[in-house]
């Protein structure tokens, strides 16, 4: 069996992919020692990704478990008897809570939409346009952009059915009344082009890239900050945690929030609410006469 095809079989169809993206990039660091590599062997690949990728912890963590999967495969495909780092947990502090202060604000997030709709980019003008739609009024993450199909978006009833493995996630939400429109003209003019040469496949996956492929969380960030200045690209992340902590702000209600958001805990949620010191300097800050 090809590390693709167990990956294949063990994940969904969404996640596979970026699970061989990162075992991908292990693979390459690694190289031809792959399969005998031991204990020192992947610490020294953490110290690469801590020193050299300056990762997060949380990048570090989620990189080890995706190497752990990859070991994982070679013993249940019998190219290997051991596994060199079963038993290896990182104790690097892992702070989650959300920093309130450094989310965008309502204007940033009303001009990045404004620039998408002004700046030309051909037949994919739309899709992009769609694809920012999705984070700015629906917050959603990129994985799950790539994952909708388009019978989920329902037009007659401005909604779209968010769906998830895990039950608390998947979700139905409003559409805008400005995406109604976008909507239903990048399907019926933009979409037609950009999958003109696909072969019938079902279900139909909402976007696509411009060779016609499917698109992958990392290749949806790209597209959106095409052309733009380094200091200038948003991150899609940040994004949804920006219109989350929003809503938060306007919403007394957890919970209506907490299901907006498609978090499985109601503590996931809690972190995006400002505390009243946090709401002070916040206020300071935009009013300040020397601004």
């Amino acid at each position: 069996m090809k590390l693709e095809e167990y990956l294949q079989e063990k994940y969904s169809k969404s996640s596979y992919k970026v699970h061989l993206y990162i075992i991908n990039k292990y693979l390459d660091y690694i190289g031809r020692k792959a399969k005998t590599v031991d204990y020192k062997d992947i610490l020294r690949y953490i110290a690469h990704l801590r020193k050299n990728e300056n990762y997060t912890p949380e990048s570090v963590k989620r990189y080890l478990s995706e190497v752990k999967i990859y070991y994982n495969y070679l013993l249940e495909a019998g190219l290997r008897n051991d596994h060199p780092c079963r038993e290896l947990y990182l104790k690097d502090k892992i702070n989650k809570q959300v920093k309130i202060d450094r989310l965008y604000s309502e204007e940033t997030l009303e001009n990045y939409l404004e620039t998408i709709r002004i700046n030309p980019d051909g037949k994919l003008k739309k899709r992009n346009e769609v694809i920012v739609s999705l984070l700015v009024y629906q917050a959603l993450t990129v994985a799950e952009i790539c994952n909708l199909n388009i019978e989920d978006i329902n037009l007659e009833k401005a909604e779209i059915y968010i769906k998830s493995e895990h039950r608390k996630k998947a979700r139905t939400l409003q559409l805008k009344a400005s995406q109604i429109l976008l909507f239903y003209n990048y399907l019926k003019e933009d979409y037609p082009k950009l999958t003109k040469y696909l072969k019938a496949r079902r279900p139909e996956k909402l976007i696509t890239g411009r060779l016609q492929e499917e698109v992958n969380p990392n290749a949806l960030n790209r597209m959106i900050n095409k052309g733009r200045k380094p200091e200038e690209r948003l991150k899609p992340i940040k994004i949804r945690q920006s219109v989350i902590a929003k809503l938060l702000r306007k919403e007394n209600n957890t919970r209506i929030v907490q299901v907006f958001a498609g978090h499985k805990r109601a503590s996931t949620t809690v972190q995006y609410k400002q505390t009243e010191l946090e709401i002070l300097k916040n206020t300071i800050n935009n009013f300040h006469p020397i601004r």
